[in-house]
């Protein structure tokens, strides 16, 4: 039997890698859905916001508290679309169990 050529073998480690990375990507995503859906029902959420303006300034404050888990998703949905237009630089709404 003879080797594989050196070209070979190196694409398939490009190929194995890339799939790799994309099995822990989905991985690391799947992450917060799963911790928030274990949560379950009973479990209650704050949703704050971080918005970052083109000056440095950095402001946050809670957006909802007493959030119960099946409604968590509708509120952070609300708040992306209440801070979309602006002159704010980046902002993300993001859940605090209580």
């Amino acid at each position: 039997m003879s080797k594989p050529a050196p070209a070979a073998t190196s694409v398939n480690m490009i190929v194995l890698l890339r799939a790799l990375c994309a099995a822990a990507l989905a991985a690391v995503i799947g992450l917060a859905p799963a911790g928030i859906a274990a949560a379950g029902d009973s479990q209650l959420w704050s949703v704050a916001v971080h918005i970052e303006y083109p000056n440095g300034f950095v402001y946050e404050h809670a957006f909802a508290v007493g959030v119960p888990t099946s409604e968590l998703a509708s509120i952070l949905a609300e708040c992306g679309r209440g801070h979309r237009y602006g002159s704010a630089v980046r902002y993300h709404c993001f859940p605090i169990p209580e």
